[in-house]
Order: C-alpha cells, then sequence, then structure tokens
C-alpha cells in the first residue's frame, strides 16, 4: 500500500494523509485517528526519503564513526558496534532511520558533522568521544540540533548524556587489586582530552589517596589515541625502570594488548609476576591470549538509552536526561594476589 492508494481508500487528499500521519495540528484529531486506523489495517509505512523531500527535513538519526588512532582497527570498534546495535534496535521500533559518516580525523569529524545538518537536514545526533572541551557540542548547539552524547565534558553543560561510571569503575578496580595486595600499581591512560580519560585519571588519583597510597608519577603515563603502536614501548619502559610495579591498570584494550606484549617481551607471566586490568571488550574478552580481567558494562544498553533520551521516550516530568551505566568485574585469571 502506498500512500495515493491509502488517500484514495480514504477519500481524502494525499496531502491530508502525509499531514494526518505526520501529526500535525491542522488536521482533526477525529481525521488523524481515521487515517491512523487504515494506515495500521493497510500495512502502510510512510517512505522516510519522501517525506524528506516533502518538508526538507528527516527524522533519520545521524552517527559519525571515527575510523582513526585506535579505531583505524575493526577488531577496536568492537564496543561502537555494540552501541550502534543498541541504537539500531530502538530505532527499527519506530521506523527510523540510523545515517552514519566514517571519518579518518578528528578533522574530517567536524565536517561530517556540518555534513549531517546542511545536507542531510538531520535534526537528531548521537555524538561519541567526548572531549575534555568539545567544540562538536558547540556546532550542534548553533544550529539548534537535538543530539545526545556518549560521554560527557569536563564542565557538565546543559545537553543529554548517556555515559560509564568512570569514576565508580576506577574505584572499584583499585579496591580489587588493594584486596589482592596490590599497592605498586600503574596505569596506562590515553590522552586526557578524551573526558572519560580524564574522569578516570581523577579517580585513580582520589582512590590511590583514599587508600594511603602515594602517587608515584612514574607509574602513570598517557599515550595519544592517535598513536596506539606506543603503548608497547611505554610499557616495557616503564616496567623495566620500575621494577616494583606489581599490577597495570589499562584504560582501552590496545593498552591491555600492549601491556601483554611488554610482558611477554620481559618474561613476566601475567597472573603470577605482574597483573593485568582493563576495560572489556571483544579484544580482551575473546582474542587476547591470556584472557584479561576486566570490568565490564552494558555498552548496548548505552546505545539504546541514548536513543531513548534523543526520542524523549517513555519520559515523565522527573526522569533524568542522563543515563550513568554501572559496571563490574570480570575475572580472567590475569590478576594475582601477591604474597
Amino acid at each position: 500500500m502506498n500512500i495515493k492508494g491509502l488517500a484514495k481508500k480514504l477519500d481524502l487528499s494525499i496531502t491530508t494523509v502525509s499531514r494526518a500521519l505526520g501529526g500535525y495540528s491542522d488536521v482533526s484529531e477525529k481525521t488523524r485517528e481515521r487515517v491512523k486506523k487504515f494506515a495500521d489495517k493497510y500495512k502502510y509505512t510512510p517512505n522516510p526519503y519522501a517525506s524528506t523531500l516533502a518538508s526538507g527535513n528527516t527524522k533519520t538519526v545521524g552517527y559519525v564513526l571515527p575510523i582513526y588512532g585506535e579505531n583505524t582497527s575493526t577488531l577496536n570498534q568492537g564496543n561502537f558496534f555494540l552501541f550502534i546495535s543498541g541504537m539500531s534496535e530502538e530505532l527499527l521500533s519506530e521506523s527510523i532511520q540510523l545515517q552514519i559518516l566514517f571519518a579518518k580525523s578528528e578533522r574530517e569529524e567536524l565536517t561530517a558533522y556540518e555534513k549531517l545538518i546542511t545536507e542531510h537536514k538531520i535534526k537528531n545526533i548521537v555524538l561519541q568521544n567526548i572531549k575534555t572541551n568539545d567544540k562538536r557540542i558547540e556546532i550542534l548547539n548553533n544550529y539548534n540540533i537535538n543530539f545526545v552524547a556518549w560521554g560527557k565534558t569536563k564542565e557538565k553543560r546543559n545537553y543529554s548524556w548517556v555515559d560509564l561510571d568512570n569514576d565508580n569503575a576506577i574505584k572499584i578496580i583499585i579496591n580489587y587489586l588493594i584486596k589482592k595486595n596490590h599497592s605498586h600499581i600503574a596505569y596506562i591512560n590515553i590522552s586526557e582530552k578524551y573526558n572519560f580519560a580524564n574522569e578516570r585519571k581523577s579517580s585513580f588519583l582520589k582512590n590511590l589517596k583514599l587508600n594511603n597510597i602515594k602517587f608515584n608519577p612514574n607509574y602513570y603515563a598517557s599515550v595519544k589515541l592517535e598513536e596506539p603502536e606506543k603503548s608497547f614501548e611505554v610499557i616495557k619502559k616503564m616496567l623495566k625502570k620500575n621494577k616494583k610495579i606489581s599490577a597495570i591498570i589499562c584504560s582501552t584494550e590496545f593498552s591491555a594488548l600492549s601491556a601483554i606484549k611488554a610482558c611477554n617481551h620481559l618474561n613476566y607471566k601475567i597472573g603470577k609476576d605482574i597483573s593485568i586490568i582493563t576495560f572489556d571488550g571483544a579484544l580482551v574478552k575473546d582474542l587476547s591470549s591470556p584472557p584479561i580481567t576486566a570490568v565490564s558494562f552494558p555498552v548496548k544498553e548505552l546505545g539504546k538509552r541514548a536513543i531513548n533520551i534523543l526520542l524523549n521516550k517513555g519520559k515523565s516530568k522527573n526522569e533524568s536526561d542522563n543515563y550513568l551505566a554501572k559496571t563490574e568485574i570480570i575475572e580472567r585469571g590475569s590478576v594475582h594476589i601477591v604474597s
């Protein structure tokens, strides 16, 4: 059934049917209900592309997937695809399409968002990899775009977001390591310009202090997201210079794989001579050798929540426009007890 056939059965104009299905107020509620009833009966679904041409806008949700730095490898895009899967399930239930553009650099990312807005006429966007100070948020606000962010900036501004509780995740990791008698704990981060990395560093420092462990700057390093291959050299050098390190916290899966490589290079047996713990994903869950103990969090659920917030599904007056996901430790034998 197309809109022309539906209009004929209803004895209405195509314009009236289109506006009734679009929920326009210039069509009476009685007519809207009648049109909806017939549309359901004949299983009519509006063509999103035709709607775009007619209105100049689209209900499509836009998303830019970064494929540079660590994300050059499709193996490291597992969390992105889980997030997209969660978004897609919610969008499918609403018959809304997802428009994905790819970006090979930060500059291309900014261009991609401009393209989604100005060329594709998209009014709903999901952001990811939020920086401590993020130019994209200013761009979307200037264009009056409805958006939700996967992550948050350092300054809590008035926008919607979903995120992992990074502060609590590091607290859980530190407490877990301390219970296994670790006190010489190293941390391998990515650039703190990404706010999740900044939050995790802050929590690391805070929880060391809470447990009366003095921060050793030689036990901390950050590697640019664009240069993941440097993690191996950084970790190898750190371990060679600091023999007392008994545990390494890795902020990303790539740095966890680099830690495995560095430990193997130095003939350290993981889970016996040295411990490694990271944030979970396909690389360390299914492909690393040995498997690495990690904190797990519901990435797919984050994607679903992002779309629910974006579309205001089921929102009540007291419901928050933010969602903070909790985490738990998945033990896989890479953390030992210090005797």
